[in-house]
């Protein structure tokens, strides 16, 4: 028989290499880096400061808060107090090395980015019109972090109707809820480096109910992952429902090729656990670059698709397009906005390392209702 009739050989030519479950070899590969960098992120991790208290520290403080590993005879160094510095701290999982910013000065600079967004979050506010959601991977967010960027999360938080969020623990949601009226925080069991996801979400919508699929974080042993976490919602004005789930998968640690594997099984775990009858988004960190990747052919082969699926914009300080939505039967999504809040090269990654990606659901509020100007193209 030819090669190319050969129906075994041409089924496996069309999958891509990632569709393929880890080698043993792989499998523990990916095992010993997960560790590895688990004992790297419970080693340095952090503690931010008490609010208003920026101007009152000094070395020893910050070596006592875990912000050390930055030249140490330098404090515009350390806690950029300098606008012409530009070097940002990196500092493995969120800790040691990294610069502690200001807080009024990341304030400014998230007011900037979000500043001419219309505040849905306050009595009475927000209940016409566009629902509008956002998401973002806060970078080890912890209460003591909530706490300290306060004024620049409740910017975030009174701007947005839901907020996908990733790498986060639930005081830290818990906190974020209470900057804006009425809004409240549903957060996932954590992994063992305390990284859960969760949502924000405003009185608008009323929570019907709350899954976690825990299979997501249980791919062939390999350590840490994180479930994928849904709210079935109504909105209490068009009386639309749908739902929504957030994801914070496998991370390229390993190698994109690898780890892509095991990105591919917990896409083909949604598919099968959302169905073809699912209607909503799911959102988050995906871990793979969405513009060009193969990693979520299960649900692309389902019938989701991607946001702007040709889109580039960065929404990672190393670039790429990491962060994103994929919807299935849910029209009107559009609008999408990258405020990259990790750009700025007085704060660096100091708030967080990836963006804040904005989109609205024209099909949820006023159907004819256009983009805001600054939100972007009416497409």
């Amino acid at each position: 028989m030819n090669k190319k009739q050969n129906p075994k050989k041409s089924v496996k030519n069309v999958l891509p290499a990632v569709a393929k479950p880890l080698t043993e070899f792989e499998r523990q590969q990916l095992i010993a880096k997960s560790q590895a960098y688990t004992d790297e992120v419970l080693a340095n991790s952090v503690v931010y400061p008490e609010p208003g208290t920026f101007d009152l520290l000094g070395h020893e403080d910050a070596r006592e808060l875990g912000f050390t590993g930055v030249d140490e005879t330098d404090l515009a160094s350390l806690f950029k107090r300098s606008k012409r510095n530009k070097n940002r701290g990196k500092g493995g999982g969120g800790g040691q090395g990294k610069a502690l910013p200001n807080p009024a000065i990341v304030e400014a600079m998230v007011k900037k980015l979000v500043g001419r967004m219309a505040v849905v979050g306050g009595a009475g506010m927000g209940m016409t019109g566009n629902l509008v959601l956002g998401e973002c991977n806060f970078e080890f967010g912890s209460l003591s972090k909530a706490r300290y960027f306060e004024d620049s999360y409740r910017l975030i938080v009174e701007r947005h109707h839901i907020i996908f969020a990733s790498e986060i623990d639930d005081q830290f949601l818990d906190h974020l809820a209470t900057l804006a009226p009425g809004y409240k925080a549903f957060t996932s069991v954590a992994n063992t480096r305390n990284q859960a996801v969760g949502f924000v979400v405003h009185p608008r919508l009323k929570v019907l109910n709350q899954i976690s699929y825990d299979e997501v974080a249980n791919v062939q042993g390999v350590p840490d992952l994180r479930p994928a976490f849904r709210l079935d919602l109504e909105d209490t004005v068009t009386g639309d429902k749908f739902a929504v789930v957030v994801v914070h998968l496998k991370s390229m640690r390993g190698g994109p090729q690898v780890s892509g594997k095991v990105r591919y099984q917990q896409c083909a775990i949604m598919a099968t656990k959302l169905g073809k009858g699912f209607v909503g988004v799911i959102a988050g960190d995906w871990n793979t670059f969405l513009d060009r990747t193969s990693d979520l052919d299960p649900l692309i082969n389902a019938g989701f698709k991607i946001v702007y699926p040709n889109d580039t914009t960065a929404t990672h300080a190393m670039g790429g397009r990491l962060d994103g939505y994929v919807q299935l039967n849910m029209g009107g999504l559009g609008c999408m906005t990258v405020r990259q809040l990790f750009a700025d090269p007085t704060i660096g990654r100091g708030l967080t390392d990836h963006g804040l990606v904005t989109v609205r659901n024209r099909a949820a509020g006023d159907k004819n209702a256009p983009c805001d100007v600054e939100d972007g193209d009416d497409n």
